[in-house]
């Protein structure tokens, strides 16, 4: 059976490509009929944080993306130190007394002399007797791996291809830091191999651990799983997507009022694509059905920020209901002091859904139908005065407050009467109740918050103006 993981480090907020990582390995498995595990990786004490880990949590949740089985590594201390000793006894792994002074001194020289820097496997060869006397003196220790001499390590990756790498580019290597935590590439292939992991799917920059981890599984005995590097996430500009391209994490783009869907299905095409298709909208249900890892593109993929609004439009405006869309953009709404009656908003979305492409934009877009205290500009109350606007909003509120146009109709049908009325020209009509309703030229529709604005707000708007161009 496959089975995948996701094992983000609680070292800050879920990063775009790491979110893609997650998505690929999901869906992978998903379509294996398979099994998803989220594992945490906090072994660094230091770095990692709470709130980090629950904010990964709450993104993954709002992506969409279930997972089967959920551990800690900082729960499994007993579980890596029982494999340590394994490697200790069988003598593929050693302490090392090294101090910090001499490995620098170490590094130092192999700079001097222009070479990679590589342990120099000075501890190797300590005899039992002289490491229990320098524990004895109570000398700290790393513990190292013993990395055999000369070895090329082979593998397939499933998107890079054949991949072979010499050992002697990185030497011995250290597997628990002398404060007793274990390190990333041993605890991961302790963990992968315990938990049933067949398929490793993570960001390319992890290929220089992959021969380090290889050797670990077979020293321990285990199978060795297969490989699938992803490619990474470019900007606009080509280089390395980071916080200079704007935001780069979910959360950014989860408090910015983006449909998490949208972004499910965008990061799911870069840098994969399914075969015979030009097809960009997927539901989360259909990418299960034709995922493949074969299909993945081993070329960085570029991030475009437009691309993802447009498709975050196109689910609010064509793939969401109208209640769906309620319901995401009620809280937004909220948190800005909007009073919000869910029936009411569904018949403004009716009308407006296809003006905006976020919910936080949406925030903006649709004050005109939920705040009736506004700012108008000096240059637009200088507009009012040069037209009939008195006229216009006089006769415009007496008509109102008798009878309210209740749709688009009835409201074009009462421009028309004011206008022959009133012997003025449609411009200066719309232009006079856009001010007065909305304090803007520009917006939503007039017509539209005429007939879905309730009375009070429409007749308190235009009293409010027929006080200041009086």
């Amino acid at each position: 059976m496959v089975k995948t993981r996701f094992a983000p480090s609680p070292t800050g907020f879920l990063h775009l490509g790491n979110a893609r990582t997650a998505i690929f390995s999901y869906l992978f498995a998903r379509h294996s009929g398979g099994k998803f595990v989220l594992r945490i990786e906090d072994t660094d004490r230091e770095r990692s944080k709470v709130e980090y880990e629950e904010a990964i949590l709450k993104d993954l949740d709002w992506l969409g993306i279930e997972w089967d089985e959920f551990y800690r590594q900082s729960e499994r201390g007993d579980t890596y130190r029982e494999f340590v000793d394994k490697l200790l006894e069988s003598g593929n792994a050693y302490p090392c007394f090294c101090t910090q002074e001499e490995l620098q001194r170490e590094r130092e020289e192999a700079q001097r002399k222009g070479v990679a820097y590589r342990y120099s496997g000075r501890c190797r060869s300590l005899s039992k007797k002289e490491v229990e006397e320098l524990r004895r003196e109570g000398k700290s220790f790393t513990i190292r791996f013993r990395v055999p001499d000369g070895e090329t390590v082979v593998f397939e990756d499933l998107v890079k291809g054949h991949i072979a790498i010499n050992v002697d580019d990185f030497g011995d290597f250290v597997i628990v830091r002398s404060d007793g935590s274990p390190t990333y590439n041993f605890v991961v292939v302790v963990d992968d191999a315990l938990m049933g992991i067949t398929h490793v799917v993570r960001g390319e920059d992890h290929i220089p651990n992959t021969p380090k981890q290889i050797l670990i599984y077979k020293a321990l005995g285990f199978d060795v799983p297969k490989f699938a590097h992803l490619p990474v996430i470019l900007g606009e500009d080509r280089s390395k997507l980071s916080k200079r391209h704007g935001g780069v994490s979910v959360k950014a783009y989860r408090e910015e009022g983006y449909v998490s869907e949208a972004l499910f299905n965008y990061l799911c095409l870069l840098g994969w694509s399914p075969p015979n298709s030009d097809r960009e909208i997927f539901s989360k249900e259909e990418l299960v059905e034709i995922f493949e890892l074969k299909d993945i593109n081993s070329s960085p993929a570029v991030f475009n920020r437009d691309k993802l609004l447009w498709m975050s439009g196109v689910y609010i405006r064509e793939v969401l209901s109208v209640e769906e869309v309620a319901r995401r953009l009620i809280p937004f709404l909220r948190d800005a002091g909007y009073r919000v009656e869910e029936e009411y908003l569904k018949r403004v979305l009716e009308f407006t859904r296809d003006s905006f492409d976020t919910f936080s934009e949406a925030v903006e877009r649709l004050k005109p139908f939920f705040v009736d205290e506004f700012e108008i500009e000096d240059k637009f109350l200088g507009m009012l005065e040069d037209m009939k606007s008195y006229e216009i909003l006089s006769e415009f509120l007496s008509i109102v407050e008798e009878s309210k146009p209740q749709n688009t109709e009835e409201v074009k049908k009462l421009a028309k009467e004011i206008q022959k009325k009133l012997k003025v020209k449609p411009k200066e009509i719309w232009h006079t109740l856009r001010i007065a309703l909305t304090g803007s030229l520009e917006g939503v529709g007039i017509d539209i918050l005429i007939a879905l604005l309730p009375k009070g707000s429409l007749s308190l708007r235009i009293k409010r103006v027929l006080d200041r161009i009086s």
